[in-house]
């Protein structure tokens, strides 16, 4: 597989390009130095685009893959609402997947908290999350995605520091007793693999808009 990387000199696009040049076939990578004739030899030559950057370079990407007719994987967050409406509807043309984060466990995650939350609804809801001092956006993309399974709810608690790969706690506290469901990245290799493992499902797909949780119902038979 042929794969364009968008945001490739970021942390995450480093780390992908690293794991596509070990088992596919890495076109290039774009950057902010990126030309547009750059831009479009990339997408020229890809069967698929991966994008860990920023959501103005994630529109362009939707834009430049509708123009080839070629498949988008991203996993930028941070979108206002109406800028993530116009990136949805790139899907009309192309397939799309987004996802706030590309790790199977946690969207496994995901569903412990619905299923707590049915038997614990007296107890309060709180996600703390803590990521390396440069991540720009707070909260995370990740922990937006845990709240929102939520019917009630939720605090939520930011910390940058150091170089944290990303942990996300979740605790369900009532009166006598706590429960805490948390998730530990040790390093953003499952995120690449994901994304990639991801990008590899989609280009058999229709076009049109999806997750990585049609992505885990289908090929793993994991509830969402």
């Amino acid at each position: 597989m042929r794969v364009g990387v968008i945001g490739i000199s970021g942390r995450m696009g480093t780390m992908l390009s690293q794991i596509v040049s070990e088992n596919d076939a890495l076109v290039g990578g774009v950057s902010s130095r990126t030309t547009p004739d750059e831009w479009e030899d990339i997408a020229k030559n890809s069967d698929v685009l991966i994008d860990f950057s920023v959501p103005e370079v994630a529109l362009k990407a939707a834009e430049v893959a509708c123009r080839h007719k070629i498949p988008l994987v991203s996993g930028t967050t941070n979108f206002s609402e109406d800028d993530f409406a116009r990136f949805q509807k790139y899907s009309s043309d192309i397939q799309l997947l987004h996802s706030n984060n590309f790790s199977v466990c946690v969207h496994l995650m995901a569903t412990l908290l619905k299923k707590c939350e049915k038997v614990l609804q007296d107890f309060d809801f709180s996600i703390t999350e803590l990521h390396h001092c440069r991540k720009k956006d707070a909260p995370s993309g990740t922990a937006l995605f845990l709240a929102k399974q939520m019917d009630k709810s939720a605090q939520i608690v930011s910390i940058r520091s150091g170089d944290i790969c990303g942990d996300h706690v979740c605790d369900f506290i009532g009166e006598n007793e706590m429960l805490t469901i948390s998730h530990r990245a040790f390093n953003r290799n499952i995120f690449a693999v994901g994304a990639l493992n991801c990008a590899r499902w989609l280009c058999g797909k229709n076009h049109g808009f999806y997750s990585m949780s049609d992505y885990l119902k289908e090929k793993m038979d994991c509830p969402t």
